[in-house]
């Protein structure tokens, strides 16, 4: 089975850049570390679309199979842009592989891959303003004590 088609596809990418966040405009980030199952649910429900560099596809090939991911492995880098639109990003952050600069290098071997741990944080983009949420959820505080006074 692989993942649906839905025009609001979850992205995939071992970095997050701020070429990424260009197009947005006023906009609240969430930021959830998450587990390999909820990944698989969101893939299931709105799709995926992974992005990385060509050096990079050894890292997710060793992603793809300890975690039974059923998604394709981009022949060449998909650049993109989370809007409106798109707006769920999971970066996959390796832990126990060597960098450069804070970098991951060009190339890993077997038994670095092997040994390397990996950990998913999901960026989400809402259009309403934290102040805003904050407000709304302030109102429905007050709406709730309210009722429940009654």
């Amino acid at each position: 089975m692989s993942y649906p088609k839905t025009g609001h596809e979850v992205y995939v990418s071992l970095n997050l850049s701020n070429t990424m966040l260009t197009t947005l405009g006023r906009a609240t980030i969430t930021r959830d570390q998450v587990s390999a199952d909820e990944m698989k649910r969101l893939f299931q429900k709105h799709g995926v679309i992974v992005s990385a560099k060509e050096e990079q596809l050894p890292i997710l090939q060793v992603v793809t199979e300890k975690y039974g991911f059923e998604w394709e492995l981009p022949q060449t880098l998909k650049l993109f842009q989370l809007s409106e639109d798109r707006r769920t990003l999971v970066v996959i952050m390796p832990q126990g592989l060597r960098r450069k600069g804070g970098s991951l290098l060009p190339e890993y071997s077997a038994e670095e891959l092997e040994e390397a741990t990996f950990m998913f944080v999901k960026y989400d983009v809402r259009s309403e303003q934290y102040e805003d949420l904050q407000a709304r959820c302030s109102q429905l505080q007050q709406e709730l004590a309210k009722k429940e006074a009654e």
